[in-house]
């Protein structure tokens, strides 16, 4: 008689090991992120680049090593640098933003109008 488990482990610790640099680009990219935005006394002005640079090139080196191990899920370090790169320019994102958000809800409501 052969008896199977009922319950096999995940495959996430497997995952993560295999994804390491991409989520640790991923993080960074994140971390910076959210300390430009917490750290901002104006949200559309310009950040301190002493502040963002290192988080940017960071996450740059981690999405490398991601890149040169040959992680299968290219997106999480390119989301990773996308967001330390997105808040060295944050106070442009956030018009940007603002501009794309008045936009669509002028085009939804001419939209419903017509």
């Amino acid at each position: 008689m052969n008896l199977a488990p009922e319950a096999r482990p995940g495959r996430t610790p497997r995952w993560i090991r295999e994804h390491v640099a991409g989520l640790l680009a991923l993080a960074i990219g994140v971390a910076g992120f959210v300390v430009v935005a917490v750290r901002q006394e104006e949200l559309w002005s310009q950040p301190d680049w002493q502040l963002t640079v290192p988080f940017l090139v960071a996450s740059a080196i981690a999405a490398t090593v991601a890149v040169v191990r040959r992680e299968s899920h290219l997106w999480l370090p390119l989301l990773g640098v996308g967001l330390a790169a997105a808040a060295t320019v944050l106070g442009v994102v956030v018009v940007f933003g603002a501009v794309v958000l008045v936009t669509a809800a002028v085009i939804l409501i001419l939209s419903g109008v017509m």
